[in-house]
């Protein structure tokens, strides 16, 4: 990784050089567009400007939701769907694709392992400053073929203002609360400005707390009949989820051209509860086990931006260092049966640390932005674990990234754009175990794209977008080790297991649409796009040794096509108050392998079809009620991944609504309940073997309504 830190260094310089030598317009002289801000991002009702197919939520307009979590938040953005998983977190979905394809990111980093800094499923929009809805794939972010959300957190500024949320959420009779503190404003007093000049912005600061709790588990029923009979499971899960969070940041200029952030977020969760199952086979002995565990978790993560202004352009640097501690243990116990008395330890720790410096430089003096950067990162792993009758496991692993990416914009025709982007990466993979040793990988990615923005008159408008994106393989799934499952091993519930052959799954993504502005802010599109894959990544189940076992491999070549439709419209037209907002996504796909041993089935675990329905009235600051519903529907989704291996999860439909009411001068309440439908998931799976003959599972997970109560006020 010597190579691409010097390269990086150069190309930044060679980049800065250039834009500094720019004039105000950029390149961008006679050309008539509309004029937009970018020296921030788009705001939602610019839609219709952004270079790529990206829709910005604000500050302001996320203010108006009266939300209660991020994930509300979401639900009111075209293209994203957001539904609430059996255990109590949400799965974020774009396109209607499988959730792994859709890119999250907390401040434009994302987390190597998927776990995010805080938990979004419950992080409150006051910590929020805007969301970054990257539809389509760009040079600027790495390749998602279903798309990229950037969830921006709050900013330091010189306004005074207070925050104080309290929360309680109860579920299956247990409480849990939570509190959010933060506060915002100058932090120093700016110098006399000498006569006849404007007086300079004095440091502000940020300081967020908050002690975050939720209950989660679920309710599981299964039926698994194989060549010894048939079993029955019904299993009990509560768990506990503590977050404790200090998130302070600092702004100011250093002089009149150079902005300096300093950022950190201190972060220290624990997670507990039990696991109970009861089994019971045809002219058995019914057999009970409890699951017990605990795991804690302390997060670290400082990060510097300077930005320094040119004529015409900027430079944005950032710096970030992450470091995290994860200890989790579980002990397993028979409590009845043949074997009662017996138990099991698994002892797990996890040490994670991240570097990345990355930098950007745009234009800022025209309408046609032009964006060039780096990227360097270097994330290492530790794990050690301990388990009851395995020799203990030690294995490393470092991951060395290096990034280069270009996008540029141009006018088309009269008041169109054409923007083309290419970004490259050179991504090195080194683990380490007891089994196979030191495996070393070096994945090359380059990805080019083209994207292209024709208005048809002036309330109508054409985009198309051509890409290739690189999904690269987890590193927790290229490390040779097992899992245990908690609770009964079945067919649904398996060991995990890591396939350090995995390869990257490569896609061309073809999007092509057209916008149509309704009224001042309301707007509504439809989307025609093509995915073709290769080494498309799915999930083989398999048994050996009278154990379940799943493994994350390659299953093929595989073709998605899909028709998206979103909407973001007043209700006047049913008489509501012109406050009134719907919200509305629905995406139609269809998907077929073109190789492998499941060539003709259709991609593991992808639904059918996805949909969303908001409504809802945003929230006052003046008084008077608010409130809204979420009505999600996820279709079927098949799990062939070969010949003998088949399944299916059926489909879904749950419902949230929430309502409340401001009180002037004082502050707000609402109450939210989640699940209202009780809708479960529902999964059935069938192995054929030639020897042990057919093994056929079906389950049910179940999810009690969540209700939620809220009070805050802000001044």
């Amino acid at each position: 990784m010597g190579h691409p830190w010097r390269v990086g260094a150069l190309v930044l310089a060679t980049l800065g050089t250039a834009q500094a030598q720019q004039g105000p317009d950029g390149g961008g002289e006679g050309v008539q567009l509309e004029q937009v801000d970018v020296t921030g991002r788009r705001a939602l009702q610019d839609r219709f400007f952004a270079p790529g197919s990206m829709v910005v939520l604000d500050r302001r307009d996320i203010e108006k939701l009266g939300a209660f979590s991020i994930a509300d938040v979401l639900r009111q953005l075209p293209g994203v769907v957001a539904t609430t998983n059996a255990d109590g977190s949400v799965e974020i979905r774009m396109r209607g694709m499988e959730r792994s394809a859709t890119q999250i990111l907390v401040d434009g980093q994302r987390q190597a392992t998927g776990r995010g800094q805080l938990a979004l499923d419950q992080l409150p929009p006051e910590m929020v400053e805007r969301i970054e809805v990257v539809r389509s794939p760009s040079a600027e972010f790495s390749g998602a073929t279903g798309g990229t959300i950037n969830i921006v957190l709050r900013q330091a500024t010189v306004r005074r203002e207070t925050t104080l949320r309290v929360t309680d959420n109860t579920v299956w009779g247990r409480h849990a609360a939570q509190i959010h503190f933060s506060r915002t404003g100058p932090l120093t007093s700016p110098p006399p400005a000498p006569a006849g000049e404007p007086a300079e912005s004095p440091w502000a600061y940020f300081l967020a707390a908050s002690s975050t709790g939720v209950v989660l588990g679920s309710d599981s029923h299964s039926r698994v009949d194989g060549p010894a009979g048939t079993t029955v499971s019904d299993g009990v899960s509560r768990y506990r989820r503590q977050e404790y969070a200090l998130i302070p940041r600092v702004s100011g200029k250093l002089g009149p051209r150079d902005q300096l952030r300093l950022a950190a977020v201190l972060n220290r969760s624990t997670f507990g509860g039990t696991l109970g199952t009861a089994s019971e086979a045809a002219g058995g002995t019914p057999v009970g086990t409890l699951d017990r565990q605990d795991q804690m978790r302390h997060f670290a993560h400082f990060a510097m931006d300077w930005t320094h202004g040119f004529d015409g352009s900027k430079v944005e640097t950032s710096v970030m260092r992450n470091g995290s501690r994860e200890h989790l243990g579980r002990l397993g116990s028979v409590l009845t049966g043949a074997s009662a008395g017996t138990g099991s330890l698994f002892d797990d720790r996890r040490r994670e640390d991240v570097v990345n410096l990355k930098s950007k430089v745009s234009t800022t003096g025209s309408p046609l932005l032009r964006m060039g950067g780096f990227e360097l990162e270097r994330w290492t792993l530790g794990i050690d674990t301990a388990r009851t009758g395995v020799d203990p496991f030690r294995a490393n692993a470092r991951l060395e990234r290096g990034v280069l990416w270009a996008q540029d914009e141009w006018a088309w025709g009269e008041r169109g754009t054409l923007t083309a982007g290419l970004r490259g990466e050179s991504i090195r993979i080194t683990t380490s175990g007891p089994t196979l040793g030191t495996v070393e990988r070096h994945i090359p990615v380059v990805q080019p794209s083209v994207h292209l923005r024709q208005p048809l008159g002036t309330t109508w408008q054409y985009r198309a977008n051509l890409a290739r994106t690189t999904r690269n393989p987890r590193v927790w799934d290229l490390i040779d080790r097992t899992n245990p499952s908690a609770g009964t091993n079945t067919l649904l519930n398996p060991d995990s297991v890591g396939n350090p052959a995995l390869r990257p799954e490569t896609t061309w993504a073809l999007d092509t649409g057209v916008e149509r502005r309704l009224g001042d802010e309301g707007q509504a599109g439809g989307n025609l796009f093509v995915r073709r894959v290769q080494d498309a990544i799915g999930t083989l189940v398999s048994q050996a040794g009278g154990r379940w076992f799943e493994q994350r491999t390659n299953v093929g070549d595989a073709m998605v096509t899909g028709l998206e439709f979103d909407a973001r419209t007043g209700l006047t037209w049913l008489g509501l108050p012109r406050d009134w907002t719907l919200n509305a996504n629905f995406s139609l796909l269809h998907s077929r392998m073109t190789s492998g041993a499941n060539e003709g089935q259709r991609i593991p675990g992808q639904p059918r079809y996805t949909g969303s329905l908001n409504v809802a009235k945003p929230i006052r600051r003046s008084g008077g009620l608010f409130g809204g519903f979420t009505l999600n529907v996820t279709g079927a989704a098949d799990l062939n991944t070969s010949p003998g291996r088949t399944g299916r999860d059926r489909p879904r439909t749950t419902l949230d609504v929430h309502f409340g009411g401001v009180v002037a001068g004082l502050g707000y309440w609402r109450v939210g309940l989640q699940n209202i439908t009780d809708a479960p998931y529902r999964r059935t799976r069938r192995y054929d073997d030639p020897v042990a003959g057919t093994t056929t599972s079906e389950g049910d997970l179940l999810l009690t309504p969540r209700a939620y109560l809220t009070m805050g006020t802000q001044f």
